[in-house]
């Protein structure tokens, strides 16, 4: 998982990995998610109140912390 300071650095570090792949032949699904998000869970909110939900790749285990 990459954790980005900026929401526009991690929907593009998030959205362009597909294109890398096709690029350079690699298969990179690596959860991008903006710092603000990271914290929101260490303090205990909900899945749908951090918006992980709306993960292009998904961070199945961050969302399972959420979960909790």
């Amino acid at each position: 998982m990459i954790a980005t300071p900026c929401p526009l650095c991690q929907a593009n570090v998030e959205t362009y990995q597909g294109e890398i792949n096709q690029k350079f032949g690699s298969n990179f699904d690596m959860p991008v998610v903006y710092l603000g998000q990271l914290i929101s869970v260490a303090y205990g909110w909900s899945l749908e109140g951090v918006a992980l939900d709306g993960q292009i790749i998904n961070a199945k285990k961050l969302e399972e912390i959420a979960a909790k």
